[in-house]
């Protein structure tokens, strides 16, 4: 691949990475809402599961139809709580890192390590999403054959 061929690919993922990052940005919110709202007529950690189970599946349908531009499938939805989990666990290495280690505010350290993890997060993701479209494109057309 020649330099001038990269360039529209390097543009994509850009593009996809921001559009990963406005739509976890929302999903943050929607988790907060549902969290918020509920948990005054839940438990709080049955709202708080509730909540991430909403935002997750905004997340992924979102992601899929406007940051990957496919069709989303039962395949890539059981693969992409994946890039959450990772998320939560890599920020949370990171957050105590850099609290413990390096003596950082709580606060910052929780965003800092949070826009470290979302790259990986973000690769996640978009393998999830594609490699579930992939494989139902396969299946489409081994049966349509």
């Amino acid at each position: 691949m020649t330099k001038d061929e990269s360039r529209p690919a390097k543009a994509r993922s850009l593009r996809q990475f921001i559009t990963f990052a406005a739509i976890g940005v929302a999903n943050t919110a929607v988790y907060y809402a549902v969290y918020t709202s509920t948990n005054h007529w839940i438990p709080y950690l049955a709202a708080h599961v509730l909540g991430w189970s909403v935002s997750i599946t905004g997340s992924f349908l979102l992601n899929s139809y406007i940051t990957c531009r496919t069709r989303p499938t039962w395949r890539a939805f059981v693969r992409y709580p994946l890039s959450g989990a990772v998320n939560v666990v890599g920020s949370g290495v990171l957050l105590y890192l850099a609290v413990s280690l390096l003596g950082m505010n709580k606060n910052i350290a929780a965003i800092a390590a949070g826009v470290i993890v979302t790259p990986v997060s973000f690769l996640l993701a978009r393998w999830a999403i594609d490699t579930g479209a992939t494989a139902a494109a396969r299946n489409e057309v081994k049966e349509g054959a």
